[in-house]
């Protein structure tokens, strides 16, 4: 195993996670080709992403202004709130969020249930000492998806790609649902396909590659789950996906609520895991997607 992986990262650039994560040891060299590794994804990016752009996707409270027909809940900068501002704010409101504007993967955020608030001075003060500029709404997610997961709002990620013309394709997705109980989707989440009618077409694997037919706390399997407002979702952000088409690939993270789905966020930068790891029983890479859409000019892509 040790000489396939040194012999893998010669030829392909192929490092251990992915090597291991994308069953490398069961591949063809074809289908080694078809696999994006940590290397050559950026490459790609590079290419598709105009940097002077990307700040659109990880400026939170950007992402906001420029999809504000998307995103569908309450929000409140505190760089530019008064204490007054924020206090009208939350008086509304059962759950609030406070979320640093750069942050990812649930780092920096903050969940505050608004009963329990002793001092608002105090909380509108802590949360700007901390970065935590940005205050939402909490998210009440489906009825359905919460009988699944009561602990956090389970996210849908859509990967987009605008083709030449700029036009959006669809190429891949993931449905993330936390295994414990955090309060948000982390780096310990499992993910699993769905269509666009929302049923299950994949295993439910988390990034240890551990197959999961049930919650683990929740014990209801997941090949009972049907997703609400899939084929919405998969709708809305291909029109997202044409706001700032200088940003060509996109991760959506889309929340589902009784009313249907909202953004959450884009990543000009997704993992590329959740669309590529659980496919490891197709033997399908996600650089093949990325190469049907982008036809002839993957050419211009020097790998």
């Amino acid at each position: 195993v040790k000489k396939d992986m040194i012999k893998n990262f010669l030829k392909y650039k192929i490092e251990y996670t992915d090597y291991m994560k994308s069953d490398f040891i069961n591949l063809t060299d074809e289908e080694k080709k078809n696999h994006l590794t940590s290397k050559n994804y950026i490459t790609i990016l590079n290419y598709l992403n105009k940097k002077e752009y990307v700040n659109t996707m990880r400026d939170k409270i950007l992402f906001n202004k420029i999809f504000k027909n998307y995103i569908k809940r309450d929000w409140i900068d505190l760089r530019t709130s008064s204490l007054k501002e924020f206090k009208e704010f939350i008086k509304d409101k059962d759950i609030i969020f406070g979320k640093i504007q750069n942050g990812f993967g649930s780092h920096g955020i903050r969940k505050i249930i608004v009963k329990d608030i002793d001092n608002v001075e105090k909380l509108y003060k802590s949360l700007k000492d901390n970065k935590q500029i940005l205050v939402e709404e909490g998210i009440i997610q489906h009825p359905t998806l919460n009988k699944f997961n009561p602990y956090a709002v389970d996210t849908l990620r859509i990967i987009t790609l605008l083709d030449k013309e700029g036009k959006p394709h669809i190429i891949g997705n993931a449905f993330r649902i936390n295994i414990n109980d955090d309060e948000a989707i982390s780096c310990f989440d499992a993910f699993m396909k769905i269509d666009e009618n929302g049923n299950l077409i994949s295993n439910c694997v988390d990034d240890n590659e551990i197959i999961y037919k049930e919650h683990p706390n929740i014990k209801i399997k997941f090949n009972t789950l049907k997703v609400p407002f899939a084929k919405e979702a998969f709708k809305m952000v291909k029109e997202a996906a044409k706001v700032v088409p200088e940003i060509r690939y996109v991760g959506w993270d889309v929340a589902i609520t009784k009313d249907g789905p909202q953004l959450l966020e884009g990543n000009e930068y997704p993992s590329y895991g959740l669309v590529q790891y659980y496919l490891i029983t197709k033997k399908r890479g996600h650089l093949e997607d990325i190469k049907d859409v982008l036809k002839d000019e993957f050419d211009n892509i020097k790998l």
